[in-house]
């Protein structure tokens, strides 16, 4: 393994079923530069990844539990710089960098949700988010792309000391002043299929199941990696 490689960090449930985990970790190791894989909080049957730190996560909601988890991983022996993954990420193609990336403004995202589903929990607490980052003068960019994100971890502490909210993509994002490129989301709910070239791609459970993306993924990457405990 090559030295200086940023370290891959996945946070999962204690009961999460290993499909869409076994394929993203496929395809980490054959198109994304990486260090160690670690899991924080759950490790399925089947898949070893290079270290595991078991946490009881804290909160009511999963991004509160997520928010938690924050805060061990910066405590931990993760590299300084890391990526932070959700096991429905794919990539696709060979990524040599990959930059910041954001979707648009926090209040149009919050506008467009409401205009759809109405006033949700998740709407508030970007509403909060916004609040609190425009309220200390930062930009409100919305970073809660279904892709990967590096983090440092000096920068994540910081924001977790500075900020209420559990909405920690954007708040780091606009914190920590990354920048990067305005970008559509890249999941795919349902019927569909990425476009020709597409470097980077995340699934629903159904969609990944039951739809022509998820076979269109194992098909990309039928050998199992190295995380992956052959009986």
């Amino acid at each position: 393994m090559e030295q200086n490689l940023k370290d891959v960090v996945y946070i999962l449930k204690k009961d999460v079923q290993p499909d869409e985990l076994r394929y993203s970790l496929r395809s980490v190791g054959k198109n994304f530069p990486h260090g160690r894989i670690f899991f924080f909080c759950g490790r399925p049957e089947g898949i070893k990844p290079d270290a595991f730190v078991p946490f009881e996560q804290l909160g009511a909601t999963k991004w509160e539990k997520a928010t938690s988890t924050y805060r061990k991983i910066c405590e931990s022996d993760v590299s300084e710089d890391f990526w932070l993954f959700n096991d429905d990420f794919f990539i696709m193609e060979r990524i040599a960098e990959l930059p910041y990336m954001y979707r648009g403004t926090l209040k149009e995202r919050i506008d467009d949700l409401r205009k759809r589903r109405g006033n949700s929990s998740y709407c508030m607490n970007l509403e909060g988010a916004r609040l609190e980052l425009e309220s200390l003068g930062f930009e409100s960019l919305d970073y809660a792309l279904h892709i990967p994100m590096l983090i440092n971890k000096q920068k994540a502490i910081e924001t977790l000391n500075t900020f209420k909210s559990p909405m920690f993509r954007s708040l780091y994002g606009n914190y920590a002043k990354v920048g990067g490129i305005q970008a559509d989301d890249v999941k795919i709910y349902s019927a569909g299929l990425p476009q020709p070239g597409q470097a980077l791609l995340s699934t629903s459970n159904a969609s990944f199941k039951f739809g022509a993306v998820g076979k269109y993924i194992r098909d990309r990457f039928p050998e199992p990696s190295r995380w992956e405990v052959i009986k």
